[in-house]
């Protein structure tokens, strides 16, 4: 099996909203940062550059350029944290789509392991073969898509990664059914003897 990956405290709070009581965080797969290049440039010059520009050439007016420069702060904030919390959480129990549109618009697609039926993933352009990512997309039972993740870091990494675990989720449960199994098979033949051992006193 794959090696998991440490999940700090502060990363559990952040999540635990999609996780339901016992779940744990196994691993979490990002977006690649190279998608934000373009809008953090964008950002940068007419959130920072701009402002500062023209804050040296009319510093009587600094109020309106330090304005400027929070919506700049802001802008950048929301960019790292919606990148951030666009992710896809790989837990012991299923798949978690999580999708952020701010602090007050979050939301989850969950896919169970024995719901998934295959993976798939695509590395297409030149960027994404050179920096190594692109998209992955994980089937549910049926042929529809369950959950899917847009420029995903080593996609081929994710998908092996999710198999394997889905594989040790899918072992575990067929051994806790056996044990089950056994247990009830136990309790049902020891209830019978019983039965035959009182049948026997009264006769």
């Amino acid at each position: 099996m794959a090696k998991e990956k440490k999940i700090g405290k502060f990363v559990y709070y952040l999540f635990a909203p999609h996780l339901d009581p016992g779940e744990q965080i196994i691993d979490i797969v990002h977006r690649h940062p190279f998608i934000l290049v373009k809008d953090f440039l964008k950002i940068v010059f007419f959130g920072f550059l701009l402002p500062i520009f023209f804050w040296y050439l009319f510093p009587e007016i600094w109020f309106v350029f330090m304005i400027w420069l929070m919506v700049g702060v802001i802008a950048i904030n929301k960019l790292i944290f919606n990148w951030y919390f666009d992710a896809l959480l790989i837990t012991n129990a299923s798949l978690i789509d999580v999708k952020w549109n701010g602090p007050f618009d979050r939301t989850s697609i969950r896919l169970e392991y024995a719901m998934i039926e295959g993976t798939t993933y695509a590395v297409q352009g030149f960027w994404r073969t050179v920096f190594n990512f692109g998209s992955i997309q994980i089937n549910r039972q049926g042929g529809t898509v369950g959950v899917e993740l847009p420029d995903a870091i080593n996609p081929a990494k994710v998908e092996s990664l999710i198999l394997s675990y889905q594989e040790e989720f899918m072992s575990n449960k067929s051994l806790k059914d056996v044990n089950t199994l056994k247990s009830l098979l136990g309790s049902m033949i020891s209830q019978h003897a019983d039965k035959l051992n009182e049948i026997e006193v009264d006769y």
